[in-house]
């Protein structure tokens, strides 16, 4: 197997960044959100994309990777500021931590090989963080419960495009 190249992403990055994450995010949710969640997600590429490139390009505070082997995307993962705007919008403040992981996704291939925990070690400084977790996606839940996320009581549903499926927070206060 080749080796995985794990580098910040560039602009040029963005659109396979937005494909690959709708690709694993319909794989990993698959009957749990809404059966057209790729397509109801894949109507925002067009808007997206282009505020994708230029976060690649002014990362800001922002922290990000993208992992590839022989040129295929098999991982990303990202950290941003937080609260989020939509976060801000449904009233879901104050945040639980300054910092969100928004994005932790690996092609089922490189599951469970250390690719993840490679990823978010690289991303992570080791303050407080949270991120938001779909109810019902266990492997994910037990990966975080393993570096000291913990889960929040509280249950939300998520966006029209989403199904308005649970999701809740996981936090990992810093030692």
């Amino acid at each position: 197997m080749a080796s995985v190249l794990i580098r910040p992403p560039v602009p040029d990055d963005a659109a396979e960044w937005f494909d690959f994450v709708v690709e694993q995010q319909a794989r990993t949710y698959q009957g749990i959100v809404r059966p057209d969640f790729a397509q109801a997600q894949c109507a925002f590429r067009d808007s997206w994309v282009p505020g994708l490139a230029q976060d690649f390009a002014d990362p800001g505070t922002a922290r990000r990777l993208i992992a590839r082997q022989e040129g295929q995307v098999v991982g990303v993962a990202s950290i941003v500021d937080a609260p989020d705007d939509w976060e801000v919008g449904a009233g879901l403040v104050p945040a639980p931590a300054s910092h969100c992981l928004d994005r932790l996704y690996l092609h089922p291939d490189f599951q469970g090989q250390g690719l993840g925990s490679t990823l978010l070690a690289n991303i992570d400084d080791g303050h407080d963080l949270y991120l938001w977790l779909i109810d019902g996606n266990a492997p994910a839940q037990g990966f975080y419960r393993r570096r000291g996320f913990v889960d929040e009581p509280e249950h939300f549903p998520t966006s029209e495009s989403w199904g308005e499926v649970p999701m809740h927070r996981m936090v990992r206060r810093a030692a």
